[in-house]
């Protein structure tokens, strides 16, 4: 009898949310977590009570309380005993390695990302000629990129490739929106982080603007160099990282130095 109740009020659950078949908790769970990207409450604001939100949906609370489970083991809120359920701020755990890899880092986290392209200068080497072992005059491929995670931006990239091996990385990059993929298109099938170097410091003011964040929150910065499989650089950048939304790890196990 107790199934048959839950199914019943599973089933209005599903006319009030909408019309696919998935079970009615993860309809709900979809629909807060739009919601909670969109800062729906704010980071560490109390959901509405069970009771409202179960006669909002017409379900249950046992049908409630799975999605608010499931919330939760995504790490978007934090259930409270005797306090209610809370919308959690977004932080990754971002692992630094030998093979570091933006999508297999949010992967780990039970995340994805979008990817964006903001420019795509072509400037001349300067000072990072010595990385690639050519002259200052020669030129490289700029990608200046931001990452959304449930839509906040949590991360911004400048990333150079030399020229003219990876001519048109840029068009490649908006067309597969992975620079791993990217780079596989050139024969790069495999690279390696040959150095990374961290800091912490204030944000500028393009940096301000484009991660959303206030002035006066740090952020922190990965200098990094990756190299191919014969040790030639195809990549050396500088990401930007929202110092409230990640925290960065050193694997060790992985043998990254």
């Amino acid at each position: 009898m107790k199934h048959e109740e839950t199914m019943t009020d599973e089933a209005a659950g599903q006319n009030a949310v909408g019309d696919d078949t998935r079970p009615v908790w993860l309809q709900i769970a979809d629909t807060l977590m739009t919601e909670l990207a969109a800062g729906q409450p704010p980071a560490g604001e109390r959901l509405p009570s069970e009771q409202t939100l179960a006669a909002r949906f017409g379900v249950n609370r046992h049908t409630l309380r799975r999605a608010t489970r499931h919330l939760a083991d995504l790490g978007y809120v934090q259930i409270r005993a005797g306090a209610g359920v809370f919308a959690r701020r977004l932080v990754l755990d971002y692992a630094l390695r030998r093979r570091t890899r933006l999508s297999q880092n949010l992967a780990e986290n039970g995340e994805t990302a979008h990817r964006e392209l903001l420019d795509a200068p072509v400037e001349r080497m300067g000072r990072q000629a010595v990385l690639f072992g050519v002259a200052a005059t020669e030129e490289v491929q700029v990608l200046c990129t931001r990452s959304l995670i449930r839509g906040k931006p949590v991360a911004m990239s400048r990333a150079v490739f030399p020229l003219p091996r990876f001519e048109g990385i840029a068009d490649r990059f908006v067309t597969l929106r992975s620079i791993s993929a990217a780079l596989e298109t050139y024969g790069v099938r495999d690279y390696h982080r040959r150095r990374s170097s961290v800091s912490c410091r204030l944000p500028t003011e393009d940096e301000v603007d484009w991660l959303l964040r206030p002035a006066t929150l740090p952020v922190l910065v990965v200098e990094y160099v990756n190299v191919d499989g014969d040790g030639g650089v195809v990549e050396a950048g500088t990401t930007v990282f929202a110092g409230d939304a990640v925290q960065l790890t050193v694997d060790h196990e992985s043998g990254m130095a």
